[in-house]
């Protein structure tokens, strides 16, 4: 099956709103497995996005600053 063109951007953005949303919530214990889960992906898919979770915390961080600012 031949996903969109512009499939794996959206799937980046959807975990990244979902990491935004995590991240401010202040729990502290929020990590790459549940961010997936709650995007409905598998912690095995993060990788094929980001490196790591330090580069999901950035961007996350930067996405909820540029979506408020």
């Amino acid at each position: 099956m031949r996903y969109p063109s512009n499939h794996k951007h959206a799937t980046r953005l959807r975990i990244l709103e979902v990491a935004a949303r995590l991240f401010a919530s202040g729990s502290g214990r929020d990590g790459v497995d549940e961010v997936m889960r709650r995007a409905g992906l598998t912690h095995g898919g993060f990788y094929a996005h980001f490196r790591d979770k330090a580069e999901l915390l950035g961007e996350a961080c930067a996405a909820a600053f540029e979506h408020c600012g």
